[in-house]
């Protein structure tokens, strides 16, 4: 098993915090009867990777003015995890952890799956973490000017996944195909369709996808997983390790 080793560079009340993500989402949650959590592929996703928040709550409000000087962006809680020195409408978030792989996995980080914030947007960047010294770089750019952006404590900012680019690019090869499909491909695309209609419409909402099945209830395929799972080591002299518990949909 690949490890990625995570050295927090501060005290813990100086660093953020890394977890795997939650399947809850706020706006999810405010869907009528939570319906949100029906789709099978949010579900699945909102926990792909591992999150970065803080302890503290972070306030920031940008003027408009996107230029090199970092007087454009205003701290207003928060400050020790934030800074606005890159100028451009953008706000850094110090996370105080240096992360370490081997030299054929990179960390990308990125916006958080599902999860929207009003005026910003987490940059997506990849990091060779297998020379990098420094503590992991995140940043936002906000994209609506005079109004206060609030990150509660403990939301999440971003979140990291390891990727090897070597193996994405040696691996993986796309071929796009110019053979139409048959009238037996639409026939099977009609059913499918129909059946859905049909159990939607009757408050049965199908689970044909989640469970692999076709319009005749049978066996087609199965996913990878139906569960993110991710190992996290405490400490390496323990080797104590956990996977984050999701919290329940109420």
């Amino acid at each position: 098993m690949k490890k990625i080793e995570v050295q927090k560079l501060f005290p813990d009340s100086d660093v953020a915090i890394l977890e795997q993500l939650q399947a809850r989402r706020d706006w999810m949650d405010e869907t009528d009867g939570k319906h949100a959590y029906m789709c099978f592929p949010l579900n699945l996703t909102n926990r792909l990777g591992w999150s970065i928040s803080f302890p503290e709550d972070l306030r920031f409000v940008w003027d408009g003015v996107t230029g090199p000087s970092p007087e454009h962006v205003k701290i207003l809680e928060g400050e020790k995890f934030l800074h606005a020195a890159r100028g451009n409408a953008t706000i850094s978030f110090l996370t105080g952890l240096r992360f370490k792989t081997d030299p054929q996995t990179s960390i990308l980080a990125m916006p958080v799956p599902n999860l929207f914030v009003r005026g910003a947007q987490c940059y997506t960047t990849i990091m060779s973490t297998s020379f990098y010294i420094h503590m992991l770089p995140l940043a936002w750019r906000i994209t609506e000017p005079n109004i206060e952006i609030h990150i509660p404590a403990g939301t999440p900012v971003a979140t990291v996944l390891p990727i090897s680019l070597t193996d994405l690019q040696e691996n993986y090869e796309l071929i796009i195909s110019d053979d139409k499909p048959d009238h037996e491909y639409w026939e099977e695309v009609r059913k499918y369709g129909d059946a859905n209609i049909i159990k939607n419409g009757a408050g049965d909402w199908s689970k044909m996808y989640r469970e692999g099945l076709d319009y005749n209830g049978d066996v087609v395929g199965q996913h990878e997983t139906k569960s993110i799972k991710l190992k996290t080591v405490t400490c390496p002299q323990t080797g104590k390790s956990y996977e984050v518990l999701e919290k329940q949909n109420d």
